[in-house]
């Protein structure tokens, strides 16, 4: 397995891809139309983003899917749940808009509706990005399928070009998990975030690195580039700047109010309301998934001893 930390630029696709063509390529006789949204790939549809030529979404079965496409190859974000439907259904969507191959494949974090399918990327000879730290949440996540690991891990920012199409994949610290990247396309001002900011159902995963306290810094970070659309985690549409710049307000509030009850001895099994009775709108227990027992109990007690170190 290879560390990338350089740029990589693929040329000559004519030659290169050619085999990629078959190894991924749609059922026979199928072309590619240009307009998306066919029925190819039941479960999956694919459709523009709105006023970013080349990129797509393709939604259903798992979280959301990025598509851009360049002039001798195509770039996709997040995988899908585990499944050969799943990776065929994705394919024959991306070929109803370009027959060029899917040569760069990235992998936002470990959850399996985004990384279900990375083996058969990886088999099918697409290049498959992650952030170093996924090494070790594949070590641990609990899913029952889908655990290959990418085959191009990565610490400092990577830049690929797919034919003139250029995608930034970038860390900036833990958020929902420890690995979570980012991946940023600077000719069209858009970023595709996966669960890293999924849309309005967010939660932090703390058994796989994730942190409240770090993912305010990530967003922050993320805010410094300049972009105006999102592809999130889980949408049917793209966001916007404004709504990253409001979660990353939430999650700083949270973080302050969380601080300053816990200076003032507010023990970890009450922390939850308190922040509640402070601002409703914060919604910590939905952070947490305080519905799901399993979820909370570990994520509960990991929230609160990361609060505790910044009240000391």
């Amino acid at each position: 397995m290879k560390k990338t930390t350089r740029a990589v630029t693929f040329l000559g696709a004519m030659v290169v891809t050619a085999s990629l063509i078959l190894a991924q390529g749609p059922p026979a006789g199928q072309r590619g139309r240009g307009e998306g949204g066919a029925p190819a790939g039941g479960g999956v549809a694919i459709k523009p983003v709105p006023n970013k030529a080349g990129l797509y979404m393709i939604t259903g079965a798992g979280g959301s899917t990025t598509v851009r496409v360049g002039s001798d190859s195509v770039i996709v974000v997040d995988t899908k749940n585990p499944g050969q439907a799943n990776y065929d259904g994705v394919l024959a969507q991306i070929k109803t808009v370009t027959p060029l191959p899917v040569k760069y494949v990235v992998v936002t974090h470990v959850h399996q509706d985004h990384a279900g399918n990375v083996d058969l990327f990886v088999k099918g000879g697409a290049t498959v990005y992650a952030h170093e730290n996924m090494k070790k949440n594949w070590e641990t996540y609990a899913a029952a399928a889908g655990k290959t690991p990418p085959n191009s891990l990565y610490t400092a920012p990577v830049t690929i070009n797919a034919g003139g199409a250029q995608a930034v994949i970038q860390h900036f610290g833990a958020g929902h998990t420890s690995a979570d990247s980012y991946v940023y396309f600077p000719d069209l001002k858009t970023v595709s975030t996966g669960d890293a900011f999924a849309g309005t159902a967010l939660n932090c995963d703390y058994a796989q690195g994730g942190s409240i306290v770090a993912w305010a810094k990530s967003l922050d970070a993320l805010l410094k580039l300049d972009f105006d659309t999102v592809i999130g985690g889980h949408t049917n549409d793209p966001l916007t700047r404004a709504d990253v710049q409001a979660a990353q307000a939430r999650f700083a509030k949270i973080v302050s109010v969380a601080t300053d009850l816990v200076k003032k001895g507010t023990p970890q099994d009450q922390i939850v309301a308190q922040v509640t009775a402070a601002d409703s709108t914060l919604n910590l227990g939905a952070l947490l998934q305080q519905t799901q027992a399993a979820n909370y109990a570990v994520r509960l007690p990991a929230f609160y001893t990361e609060i505790q170190a910044l009240a000391k």
